[in-house]
């Protein structure tokens, strides 16, 4: 393979780089048994969208298995809302093909355009509906995977957790049953606040409402750099006629908080973590961030932040890490561990990873040096 075109899948959007022994793209079933029975490492890539490094090869000793010519939708049952697709479907086209039918795959991260179901499912990806919708696992009814002899297996809702959310390290996905939601009419309406405890009551209030599908927080920097005007912001989202902005605004209003991300790495910005904590915590961990000058947005309504930390500020993120911990959070709330993360799983917690690695991948084939 074209060495610049090896490049692009030594990394991932966290920008770490890595070295690959070669880049293999599969297009069955079949396929993909036979690559695991002739390759001792393999690393599993979807969209390449991960922020972990979870897709990186390691040391030119990892074969990378690009899933995305796997692209086939078939068993589509409008009247049960489920739909079957391969691993590489991009959950974009995913929503144009069931658009037609009134329908929607109701998990929406922010890099829809180009992730992948099955790297959704590794990550059990969450998205900004969350606070209505939970995470993609809730909407899998079975995936098919293949394990590290090359052999096919189906698992339902019961075994899904040895799947979904291991990021790749303990088999390759393949397959997999979604099941979907109705599409809603929606409205939202971006609301400005002066403080950090008032968002707490707000947002507290927000979600007691059934209608409300999304909470995003976006803090005074940023609302700056978006113009919207000094002071925090919230989009909020409803599937009726509740919000304000309707129609086209809507739909503005929505790329607008796509922006936010290519703003603040245009800025320098570049390293995104994506702590999970309470919501009677949140004034203490956004205190400690402005005070260090990292711009931050994120889910609000399920707890995740984001805070971005340019080349200067990465030192901060250990202490983060620490204070996020000591405030009963979580450190990864949609993005995974990966490489990047390792050094703060809790000792306990890599435990229960290792001995599921051990259990479903004996042979150590898959993601080696990612997780745990």
């Amino acid at each position: 393979m074209n060495k610049d075109i090896m490049k692009i899948y030594e990394c991932d959007a966290s920008q770490l780089k890595g070295k690959a022994l070669d880049v293999i793209f599969p297009k069955s079933v079949a396929e993909i048994k036979g690559i695991i029975n002739r390759t001792n490492r393999i690393v599993i890539r979807g969209g390449g969208t991960g922020l972990a490094g979870g897709c990186v090869p390691q040391n030119g000793l990892d074969v990378v298995l690009d899933i995305s010519k796997m692209d086939k939708i078939s068993g589509f049952d409008t009247e049960r809302k489920t739909i079957e697709v391969e691993a590489g479907v991009i959950l974009n086209e995913l929503q144009g093909y069931v658009a037609k039918h009134n329908l929607e795959f109701p998990v929406k991260p922010s890099s829809h355009a180009v992730a992948t179901i099955g790297g959704m499912i590794a990550t059990d990806a969450v998205g900004n509906r969350a606070i209505k919708y939970g995470k993609t696992s809730n909407w899998v009814r079975w995936v098919e995977i293949i394990d590290d002899t090359g052999k096919l297996h189906k698992k339902g809702v019961t075994e899904l957790s040895d799947y979904s959310g291991m990021e790749g390290i303990t088999g390759v996905i393949v397959r997999a049953c979604l099941e979907l939601s109705s599409l809603k009419n929606r409205t939202a309406t971006l609301v400005k606040i002066n403080s950090l405890e008032e968002i707490v009551s707000i947002v507290r209030n927000l979600k007691r409402n059934s209608a409300v599908s999304m909470i995003e927080f976006i803090d005074k920097k940023i609302s700056e750099g978006l113009e919207l005007g000094e002071g925090y912001h919230l989009i909020v989202e409803y599937e009726n006629n509740s919000g304000k902005l309707k129609d086209k605004e809507y739909e503005d209003l929505l790329t607008l908080r796509d922006r936010v991300y290519p703003l603040l790495a245009g800025e320098g910005y570049v390293k995104i973590e994506d702590p999970k904590i309470m919501l009677d915590r949140f004034v203490k961990l956004m205190s400690w961030l402005e005070e260090k000058k990292i711009p931050t947005y994120g889910h609000i309504g399920v707890g995740i932040l984001h805070p971005c930390f340019n080349s200067e500020q990465e030192k901060y993120i250990p202490e983060m890490m620490k204070l996020v911990k000591r405030l009963g959070g979580q450190i990864s709330g949609e993005h995974g561990i990966g490489i990047l993360k390792k050094e703060f799983v809790e000792m306990n917690d890599k435990r229960i990873l290792v001995n599921v690695k051990k259990r479903t991948d004996p042979l150590n084939k898959f993601n080696v040096g990612k997780v745990i």
